[in-house]
């Protein structure tokens, strides 16, 4: 996001969004106040467009965040070791039954790098996990030394 909150990649404004906002309410109230039905209709009508569009730019931002989330998890990028790895595997043995040498090496480089990445998010899953068991441990002598009191 840029300086003046505007999330370019959406053409979303929060100065603009916040000032239709209470240039609606402005509307509304006057209408209200004056008995000009058509100047307070609008006034709403201004008032919810603007605050529909900063819900759902809010919610587009939490649906990015989770997606961001589950690719950055150590589990989904020990899956995509195992893809880049099998897909490295099968474009290697494909390279030497066809004889092209470029592609065997493309596809062993291809199965090295699945397995370092599946290696590296494993060992992070498995300390997440111990990590977790360690947790539980700790609550569960907790809730035992309470109990015993």
């Amino acid at each position: 996001m840029s300086s003046d909150n505007t999330d370019s990649s959406k053409g979303f404004s929060t100065v603009s969004n916040t000032a239709s906002k209470a240039m609606g309410a402005v509307k509304s109230a006057l209408g209200g106040l004056t008995g000009n039905q058509e100047t307070k209709e609008s006034g709403d009508s201004q008032y919810y467009a603007a605050k529909g569009e900063a819900d759902q730019h809010k919610k587009d931002q939490e649906q990015e965040k989770k997606i961001n989330d589950l690719k950055n998890d150590p589990k989904t990028q020990a899956g995509q070791g195992v893809i880049q790895t099998a897909t490295g595997t099968v474009k290697n043995i494909a390279g030497g039954l066809l004889g092209d040498k470029e592609m065997t090496e493309s596809g062993l480089q291809s199965k090295n790098e699945g397995q370092a990445r599946f290696d590296d998010n494993a060992a992070k899953v498995q300390k997440e996990q111990q990590a977790k068991e360690q947790q539980a441990k700790e609550q569960q002598a907790k809730e035992q030394a309470q109990q015993a009191e």
